[in-house]
């Protein structure tokens, strides 16, 4: 998606161009739209849109008597329904009937174009064969292998990648989604819309993820939507209007932010208080358990966000309970502390959040991401990478900080030797 010269200045600002690409949407807000239907399907219901796209269904059926087993026909119905079930008994045997015509052709015939390129037409089959599966079962199955076809060759990424949300629809199998950073501005929002519906997951780095939804929203900016296709403007605004919907605390407080500041705490610890020389009155803080880590780390949380809860209680597994050291509910995060005694221990407490995690995320309908926070008292540096490592790639993990005994702070041995005296926690 380019900027062209002659933009509106206006359209520059957020606002302004949420505008702009409802107004392209509405373009084909009207009565049996094929990408109406497309862009209602998307945008749903949390959208600043008012709908005309469904049509009475018998004139619809009635204009469009001589088409009906066709693929935008059928696709068209496929929508419909979905959107209006209680239509399906008066429909389902055109949608039989169609379907299984279909399975019985090429998907991707040498001397024809294939509507397996059109995102709204095979979105739409999907819908459709949905709601008759139990008539043609083998329609979804064909669809799924038409995915896989030698012959297929999408011109497009963000093609291939709608396709992969109705595969990661028919199988349950999130689509892997990745390079970020190499995609196009309408496959990079195509990926957001995977990610956004649970269709797809991605091992990109917070920084990464940050990267690239900066740039989709810069490129979203400077856009002028009277240049997309509908379909295109769908997943733009769909990407934006998610943005737009969140408060104005989630616009600047992000997971990402969350973990940096985490990772600070190395440089926060410059001015811990270890200080033998007064003898009457020595000041040692000490960090010698888990709970001391959490100490501090709970000040750094809730200096920074609003809604950090301490020690959430979680849904129960089985006969297990679980509670996580800290919770932010409004970024659905969870941040488990533990800490390393000795470079023996690294392999124990990689065990002890594999268990955690699963626990944690089972059945939880407010949280969804972890970040680990590991303390290593034994500042074995070595073995650092190699737990992150085991720990990043867990579902549910978002980021792996390992951080190691402050200087300012005696090793164990020597902390061992000293009485305690001052605060021993902060």
């Amino acid at each position: 998606m380019t900027e062209p010269d002659d933009v509106p200045a206006e359209r520059t600002y957020f606002g302004g161009q949420l505008l702009a690409f409802a107004d392209r949407v509405e373009s084909e807000n009207v009565l049996g739209s094929l990408d109406g239907l497309f862009a209602r399907h998307v945008l749903g219901e949390g959208t600043s849109i008012r709908w005309h796209v469904e049509p009475q269904l018998d004139e619809w059926l009635k204009t469009n008597a001589g088409r009906l087993e066709s693929h935008s026909a059928l696709a068209v119905l496929g929508y419909l329904v979905d959107l209006r079930p209680e239509w399906l008994p008066e429909v389902s045997n055109v949608l039989v009937s169609g379907l299984e015509r279909l399975v019985g052709r090429d998907p991707y015939p040498g001397d024809r174009i294939t509507p397996m390129y059109s995102a709204g037409i095979v979105l739409g089959l999907h819908l459709a064969a949905r709601t008759v599966r139990e008539r043609v079962p083998g329609f979804l199955d064909w669809l799924r292998k038409s995915f896989d076809h030698r012959l297929r060759e999408p011109n497009d990424l963000w093609i291939d990648l709608m396709q992969s949300h109705v595969l990661a629809e028919l199988t349950g199998e999130p689509a892997k989604v990745s390079d970020l950073a190499a995609m196009t501005d309408n496959a990079l929002v195509a990926a957001f819309y995977l990610l956004a519906s649970g269709t797809g997951v991605t091992r990109e780095t917070l920084e990464e993820l940050h990267v690239a939804k900066r740039r989709a929203m810069l490129a979203f900016l400077r856009a002028d939507p009277a240049h997309l296709e509908v379909r295109h403007a769908a997943l733009w605004l769909h990407f934006a209007e998610a943005v737009a919907a969140t408060s104005a605390d989630q616009l600047v407080v992000s997971v990402l932010q969350v973990s940096q500041v985490l990772r600070r705490f190395p440089p926060a610890m410059k001015r811990w208080v270890w200080d033998p020389s007064h003898h009457r009155d020595p000041k040692r803080w000490r960090v010698d358990a888990e709970r001391e880590v959490q100490a501090i780390l709970w000040v750094m949380l809730r200096a920074t966000f609003d809604d950090v809860v301490d020690e959430e209680n979680l849904p129960k597994l089985g006969h297990s309970a679980y509670r996580a050291d800290f919770a932010l509910p409004s970024l659905g995060l969870l941040v488990e502390v533990k800490y390393v005694r000795t470079k023996h221990h690294f392999k124990e407490v990689e065990q002890e959040v594999i268990i955690d995690s699963i626990g944690y995320l089972k059945d939880s309908e407010r949280y969804r991401e972890i970040i680990v926070f590991i303390y290593d008292d034994s500042c074995s540096t070595e073995h650092h990478d190699e737990t992150r490592r085991a720990l990043i790639n867990l579902p549910g993990i978002t980021d792996v900080i390992i951080v190691s005994l402050p200087g300012a702070i005696p090793s164990a041995a020597e902390r061992a030797a000293v009485p305690p005296s001052g605060p021993s926690a902060p």
